[in-house]
């Protein structure tokens, strides 16, 4: 039973964390991001020592930003598709809390939402060339060649910002990339914000899925959600260090 408690949900708009753990050890990581993983959950084992620490980074980013915004939750993969949601210690779904995080390198990126939200970052000069034919139309193609920015005005790589828009669009409707990204279709037109179109539905229900892209160099960050909550492409940012660990 999903339930809705102000009490708790403390976001009225996108709410974007940027946290670079280069500097973190990974025991302060799981410390930190254990806080947030019901008890009821097995415990989680990876296949490698740096896995590990970038899923204790996500988890770690996710509480800091839960304690910054005043949030009482925890979070856990839903059981279908995978993707995160927000419940209480009773294990009751918060229905208008929603969370989805995305790392690459030491860099985590973690956006909240009173709405399904996808957030997807990826380093600006990756080359991504190479997929565009299999997960890009030339519709889209063409338009991205016209200009891609960021919310700064900054010009970005066409094809790093088409790959970035499409997972965090898939990921804002709970598919994430294992149901593929031609489905997704972005629209870089000129306007404060970018319009996405869907030929497959997801768990998770966007009525005007929207999407802006963010500039930290040398990194970008794509932010999907419902147009309503960002108008004129307007979301917070906040930057988590390593002291907000201790």
């Amino acid at each position: 039973m999903a339930m809705n408690h102000n009490a708790v949900n403390k976001v009225s708009g996108i709410e974007l964390f940027l946290f670079p753990f280069e500097d973190c050890d990974a025991s302060s990581l799981e410390s930190i991001g254990s806080k947030i993983i019901p008890s009821s959950l097995p415990k989680r084992v990876g296949k490698s020592s740096s896995r590990m620490r970038s899923y204790w980074a996500g988890r770690a980013a996710v509480a800091v930003a839960f304690k910054r915004l005043g949030i009482q939750g925890f979070i856990r993969p839903e059981p279908n598709y995978g993707y995160l949601q927000v419940v209480e210690a009773s294990g009751e779904i918060i229905s208008d809390l929603y969370v989805n995080l995305s790392h690459t390198e030491n860099i985590v990126a973690v956006v909240l939402s009173p709405c399904p939200v996808g957030v997807d970052i990826e380093l600006a000069s990756r080359d991504a060339s190479r997929v565009m034919s299999r997960v890009a139309s030339e519709f889209e193609r063409n338009l991205a060649n016209q200009g891609v920015y960021a919310t700064n005005g900054k010009s970005l790589d066409p094809n790093i910002a088409l790959w970035s828009a499409k997972e965090a669009a898939a990921k804002a409707v709970g598919l994430g990339m294992k149901f593929g990204l031609n489905c997704f279709e972005i629209q870089f037109k000129k306007d404060d914000v970018y319009r996405v179109k869907s030929t497959k539905s997801g768990p998770l229900k966007l009525k005007s899925p929207t999407l802006v892209i963010e500039s930290f160099d040398p990194y970008i960050i794509s932010v999907c959600s419902e147009l309503e909550v960002m108008p004129s492409g307007r979301i917070g940012r906040s930057l988590v260090s390593s002291f907000d660990l201790n």
